[in-house]
C-alpha cells in the first residue's frame, strides 16, 4: 500500500492550484486539503496551516524535479528585480497581506469599542511565511 504524504504547504489557494495542476500535467495524481474552508475564510489560514498538497510518497522525488525546473525558471526572473523577497531571510515567499502583529492602531480599537463592531481597518503590511517577518 502507499503512504501519501503531505508534500508541501502553500498559504494562497491560487499558489496550490497552479501547483496541483503543473504536477497532475506531468502524470502526478495529487489532491488539496484545506482548500475550501481556506477560500471562503481566509483568516483560517495560520490555524489550519495553509493549503496542505498531498501525494504518493513514490512521487515525491519526481514532483521535486519537476517543481524545480519550475522555481528556476523564477529565480532567473526574480533575478531581474522582479519579485520581492524578506529582508531578514532572504525567503522569495513574501506577501503583501493582513499584518499579524500589531494590526490595529489606538483609533480603529477605540472606535470599535465604542461601537461594538469588529475593527474596520487593519494594517497591510509585507510577511515573510518562512520567518514570520514583517516589514
Amino acid at each position: 500500500m502507499d503512504k501519501i504524504i503531505v508534500f508541501e504547504t502553500f498559504y494562497n489557494p491560487i499558489e496550490a492550484n497552479i501547483v496541483k495542476a503543473r504536477l497532475m500535467d506531468a502524470g502526478i495524481q495529487c489532491f488539496l486539503s484545506d482548500e475550501n474552508t481556506i477560500t471562503i475564510n481566509p483568516l483560517y489560514t495560520q490555524a489550519l496551516g495553509g493549503v496542505k498538497l498531498h501525494l504518493f510518497e513514490r512521487d515525491a522525488d519526481l514532483a521535486r524535479n519537476i517543481l524545480g525546473e519550475t522555481t528556476a525558471a523564477l529565480e532567473v526572473h526574480e533575478e531581474d528585480g522582479q519579485g520581492e523577497t524578506c529582508p531578514n531571510c532572504g525567503s522569495p515567499h513574501v506577501g503583501y497581506v493582513q499584518a499579524t502583529k500589531k494590526r490595529f492602531n489606538i483609533v480603529t480599537t477605540v472606535v470599535s469599542l465604542l461601537l461594538l463592531v469588529y475593527p474596520f481597518h487593519a494594517r497591510k503590511v509585507h510577511h515573510c511565511f518562512d520567518c514570520l517577518y514583517e516589514y
